[in-house]
């Protein structure tokens, strides 16, 4: 028996059954151990000399087991957590009936609260609750169906409340956290929030499989206040003066936000902002994904590879190339300081300066490389997926080290090295349950003949 293996109760009982060291020896710790874990879990132990007292017929009754305090204080404090969680101002009960009242218009079926304290929710009505405040508190206002005046404190008390329906809605929220944590939010975001409803779900998944039948970088569709909102602390209002105009993007794999910020005033540029991306298949129903299952072969044979042989090729080529001027690049940097540079062109040239104007042309042959690294990054993901007959988000079986592995691919690539060509796909392996774990594996084709 271990510590992990019994209770506080059950370490009770035992402490008052038999002499403690017994139980020490049983359990294979020392009897300051067993002390420390009585005193530790508030069990009180026998007084001394109560074994005696019972081996000679006497000795006290077993006092009961005391409430640990530890315990009692976490669930007080939980418990006043969770009351001053759910405890509604006024101003915040009149927000919750205001959209309570436009969800009946609707004919969502939906009861208004009467006391000072939020209902158990169900997930969808928290989170319909939860985006008609972020999205028409303002128009209440306007309305008259809230008695007060727009204010920094109004509407620190709205959003105060989006927060408390928060925890009931998650379940059927998608949070995207914002790539720019910028300054014209109030609270720590921005983030979105999605309202991820089955039809939205069965939506997502059509545009995946329109992705990936003409293998589309992504898709986008424009969601409307009814889908989404700003962070949990942010309350629109006209009068900030900004717009925003927000688009879901789906790729074969990710979910993701960008949305347009516009200011009032013309001359002002609009910004981009963008979220951080979701992984689809941590948020969709297996049953909504499309997916393939795919055997890949041990090796790669030529003909295979010969419709994609031009391809391949001018691939292998541009990758030379891209090698032997990235080398240049770095060796025209590290050889010769600029103040050599410079000297020599005022000795030899002067104001031509041939020297410093050939390190400057270098400098911006260095910025076309890195985008020209990054094409060929995806071209690498694009002729491996045409000739192994695969995509992101299919599912492969492969050997790695005379091991079979299932995966479901995540990246894929081609690359030239000593043994042939390369070809690589990367993804989250299927445990032996065949769900879906969290361990990544990789499988390795070799094409050994030159294109």
């Amino acid at each position: 028996m271990t510590r992990r293996e019994f209770s506080r109760e059950e370490l009770f009982a035992m402490v008052w059954e038999r002499p403690t060291s017994e139980i020490a020896k049983e359990l294979g710790i020392s009897d300051v151990a067993l002390a420390k874990l009585c005193r530790r879990l508030q069990v009180p132990k026998p007084p001394r000399g109560y074994w005696a007292k019972v081996q000679a017929g006497g000795g006290s009754r077993r006092p009961p087991l005391g409430a640990f305090r530890e315990e009692i204080d976490r669930r007080r404090r939980e418990t006043a957590r969770i009351q001053a969680a759910g405890a509604l101002s006024d101003l915040q009960r009149q927000f919750y009936n205001a959209a309570i009242a436009d969800l009946k218009a609707q004919g969502v079926d939906a009861a208004a609260v009467t006391g000072n304290r939020l209902p158990n929710l169900a997930p969808d009505l928290a989170a319909q609750l939860l985006l008609l405040i972020q999205n028409r508190a303002h128009e209440w206002i306007k309305q008259a169906k809230i008695d007060a005046r727009w204010s920094h404190s109004l509407q620190g008390s709205a959003a105060s409340l989006v927060g408390k329906l928060l925890p009931f809605a998650r379940p059927q929220l998608l949070m995207f956290e914002s790539e720019q944590r910028n300054r014209w939010s109030s609270g720590n975001g921005p983030a979105v929030l999605v309202r991820l409803t089955a039809p939205l779900q069965e939506r997502i998944a059509s545009l995946v499989r329109m992705v990936r039948e003409h293998q589309l970088h992504h898709v986008v569709m424009p969601l409307t206040s009814a889908d989404h909102s700003w962070s949990a602390r942010y309350i629109h209002t006209p009068d900030s003066r900004t717009f925003l105009d927000s688009t879901l993007c789906i790729s074969a794999s990710e979910i993701w936000v960008q949305s347009t910020r516009r200011a009032w005033r013309e001359e002002d540029r609009p910004e981009r902002i963008g979220t951080a991306r979701l992984a689809l298949r941590e948020i969709m129903p297996i049953d909504y994904m499309p997916t393939r299952e795919v055997p890949l072969p041990p090796s790669i044979t030529r003909a295979t590879v010969a419709p994609y042989r031009g391809r391949l090729q001018a691939l292998m080529d541009a990758e030379q190339v891209c090698e032997m001027l990235s080398g240049a690049a770095r060796a025209m940097e590290r050889n010769v300081p600029n103040d050599t540079l410079a000297l020599a062109d005022r000795i030899w040239f002067g104001a031509h300066r041939p020297f410093r104007s050939a390190r400057d042309a270098w400098s911006r042959i260095e910025e076309e490389l890195d985008q020209w690294e990054t094409e060929l990054e995806v071209e690498r993901s694009a002729v491996a997926k045409s000739i192994l007959g695969i995509d992101i988000g299919d599912i492969v079986t492969g050997q790695v080290q005379g091991r079979i592995v299932r995966i479901c691919v995540t990246s894929t690539a081609v690359y030239s090295s000593e043994k042939g060509i390369v070809f690589a796909v990367d993804g989250t392996r299927f445990r032996k349950d065949g769900t879906l774990g969290k361990q990544q594996d990789a499988i390795r084709l070799y094409f050994a003949n030159d294109v």
